[in-house]
């Protein structure tokens, strides 16, 4: 069925008279009779009483247009709005777990009350489960820390950001700096398998031909700050997940002499799919945040 028999349907339905209906919608008095014709052809009825050389809308089509006006209301103003210029549309993004936790809610937020006519969904998962997504178009884009390895998504460094070692153990941190050799055998802390804070962490120390005690792996952070109340306990984290820690005295931060365990956020997209002007502007509202 066209949109345009329903358009006329509508238009007769106020005004029941097809010279004047053909006039406001530009077009021909035989095209508003073809298009009325034609619908009432694919509903097998009648929706007008012809009454002379007149038009009145009979009971079904009284129904028909109570029914639809209000549902055509909507998909023209939806059509108008995605046509205009404005910020509109609905969004799925995914990002993994440290910036869905510490950073991305605020901004979102924040660019919600900006943008009003964009809805939002948020995902927060392991970095190679946003990538899964990303490939598979479950999400519009993702925001990812650590390496991306897979040639199916587009990437765009947002920022690098370098992990500290972190403990609850006051002495053991104030007994630095560290090489860090010397730690391999501490109480270490770690995320599960796809975290790119683990990856990070294991790149480094391997490198290096170390193997860390690996006591716990737990699979969120606030798990791991619980339990690295304990002492000889060491966990490798970002400085976002542990801010309120570090500046309260809760954790201290333990120096190390010969390492640095830097990594880059991440957007990602699938290779395929190009930046539309409303994933842009989030973009450039994560850049301008973490940058600061």
């Amino acid at each position: 069925m066209k949109l345009r028999y329903i358009e006329i349907f509508l238009a007769l339905a106020r005004t029941p008279n097809m010279r004047d209906v053909a006039s406001r919608l530009f077009i021909s008095q035989a095209g508003v009779s073809s298009s009325l014709r034609g619908l009432e052809s694919e509903l097998g009825t009648p929706l007008f009483d012809r009454v002379g050389r007149g038009l009145r809308l009979n009971e079904k089509g009284r129904l028909l247009a109570s029914r639809l006006a209000p549902l055509y209301r909507r998909l023209d103003d939806s059509i108008h709005l995605v046509m205009s210029d404005a910020m509109v549309g609905d969004l799925r993004l995914g990002a993994s777990t440290t910036l869905a936790d510490y950073a991305l809610p605020q901004i979102l937020y924040d660019f919600k009350k900006r943008h009003e006519l964009v809805n939002i969904s948020f995902e927060s998962a392991s970095t190679q489960e946003v990538l899964r997504r990303v490939e598979s178009g479950e999400v519009d884009m993702g925001f990812v820390e650590g390496a991306v390895h897979t040639p199916r998504v587009r990437t765009t460094v947002l920022r690098e950001e370098n992990l500290v070692v972190v403990t609850a153990d006051e002495p053991l941190a104030a007994a630095g700096p560290y090489a860090i050799e010397e730690l391999m055998q501490k109480n270490w802390l770690i995320r599960q398998e796809g975290s790119g804070t683990r990856e990070t962490f294991l790149q480094q120390v391997m490198q290096r031909g170390l193997s860390p005690n690996i006591f716990l792996e737990l699979s969120n952070n606030e798990a791991i700050k619980t339990v690295l109340h304990n002492p000889d306990t060491l966990v490798c984290i970002s400085p976002l997940v542990v801010d309120t820690e570090l500046r309260h005295g809760e954790f201290f931060t333990v120096p190390l002499k010969d390492v640095t365990f830097s990594r880059r956020f991440m957007q990602v997209l699938h290779r395929n799919q190009p930046p539309s002007p409303l994933l842009q502007s989030v973009t450039d509202a994560v850049i301008e945040t973490l940058s600061q």
